[in-house]
């Protein structure tokens, strides 16, 4: 018999109805992501802090063996709800602040996109995910970029800080991880995010703006080759060295 849905409190319900439009505006922003991490993806995943799927949805497509996990029991009803049916998708709790993480299962990658700048303690939690690697097996990051641009937006959504090149990488290495590839990603995104977040100091993301934003994102992609120079996040690839 199927798995009956967990149902959601109201204030729950609110904020995945809210998440879940911001992800729908937000959907060119995630293929293009998806599309610049695809080569190093391994064949069996682990994605951390799924939350709605924005992500989700493209990488439970390959069809690859998947865990998906949030620390939140609302997100996890959620994607038990959207992606619960599919044969090659595993859902499990996973709360990066814990002192240890154990999820029954091996990963060739992990996947963890705009997460650790939600944990206090990041040198734990990357340390933590590089264990459950095996040996040349990789871990995929995006990360905000640049301290300067902290804003109203970074307060409201937890985050503790936003990146450089040379601190994403300091945190990596002291996780015992080889960073393979880094890069900028979105440069287009800085203005936008300074005039919201720096200049009119809003305490949200708009939807309307979020959709206006992203109707741009076909010329952006064009435009990658800018991304050498500058960007509004960081993505980065880094494996776990292969044994003595």
């Amino acid at each position: 018999m199927p798995e009956a849905p967990l149902a959601l409190d109201p204030i729950d319900r609110i904020l995945i109805d809210d998440l879940r439009l911001l992800e729908s505006a937000m959907r060119p922003t995630y293929a293009w992501a998806y599309e610049v991490i695809a080569p190093h993806l391994g064949r069996s995943l682990l994605e951390v802090g799924s939350g709605v799927g924005g992500m989700s949805q493209f990488l439970v497509q390959r069809g690859d063996p998947i865990v998906l996990c949030d620390h939140h029991a609302a997100y996890l009803a959620h994607l038990r709800q959207r992606f619960g049916q599919l044969p090659n998708v595993t859902l499990r709790i996973l709360d990066l602040t814990d002192a240890q993480y154990d999820l029954g299962g091996a990963f060739d990658t992990i996947v963890c996109l705009n997460v650790l700048e939600h944990i206090e303690d990041d040198r734990h939690a990357l340390r933590q995910l590089a264990a459950l690697l095996p040996h040349d097996g990789k871990l995929v990051v995006q990360v905000p970029n640049y301290p300067w641009l902290f804003g109203s937006i970074d307060a409201t959504y937890g985050h503790f800080r936003r990146y450089t090149k040379a601190l994403l990488m300091e945190r990596l290495g002291s996780a015992g991880l080889r960073v393979s590839m880094i890069r900028y990603f979105n440069p287009f995104a800085i203005p936008a995010w300074m005039m919201t977040a720096k200049v009119l100091r809003a305490p949200r993301l708009s939807v309307r703006a979020v959709r206006l934003f992203n109707a741009t994102v076909p010329l952006a992609r064009r435009l990658d080759r800018l991304a050498r120079y500058c960007g509004v996040s960081l993505i980065a690839v880094a494996e776990r060295p292969p044994a003595r």
